[in-house]
């Protein structure tokens, strides 16, 4: 009798919304006493961002852990939520594949819209150190500037 392993039920972290409503953000810039607040919203946004990051990526890893394909991978709902954080997840990104090398990579090129092509494929370990050189790299620049 053969026996088999269902993976469990995918698991789904429900959608959130942060936002500064429009007359908010023109008052902080009207009111220099209110400058703190704006340093307070910006930090609280930093944490709930990595909440939503870390969330959304245990997630989508226990969606995943057992998929070998690669169009189910990325068509992983928290995958997606992960690529639609955009510009903001990158760093957030680079420290988790600077850890652990993984296809959470693939979020890097669906994002920044390039890829670290060669002309010889390359393993989702070399193609984690390439972003995270080039992470380095760029985050060098900017400081200099």
């Amino acid at each position: 009798m053969p026996f088999f392993i269902l993976p469990p039920p995918p698991v789904e972290i429900p959608r959130t919304a942060l936002e500064l409503a429009q007359s908010d953000s023109e008052m902080l810039e009207a009111s220099p006493v209110l400058k703190n607040l704006q340093l307070d919203i910006d930090y609280f946004e930093s944490v709930y961002r990595k909440d939503k990051f870390n969330n959304l990526y245990k997630a989508w890893q226990s969606n995943t852990l057992l998929q070998s394909s690669i169009s189910k991978i990325v068509d992983d709902v928290n995958f997606k939520r992960l690529v639609d954080m955009g510009q903001p997840a990158i760093p957030l990104i680079i420290e988790e594949i600077d850890k652990n090398p993984s296809t959470l990579v693939w979020a890097l090129n669906i994002i920044t819209g390039t890829s670290f092509s060669t002309s010889q494929r390359i393993t989702i370990k070399d193609a984690c150190k390439r972003w995270v050189r080039w992470w380095k790299e760029e985050s060098t620049k900017t400081s200099i500037a």
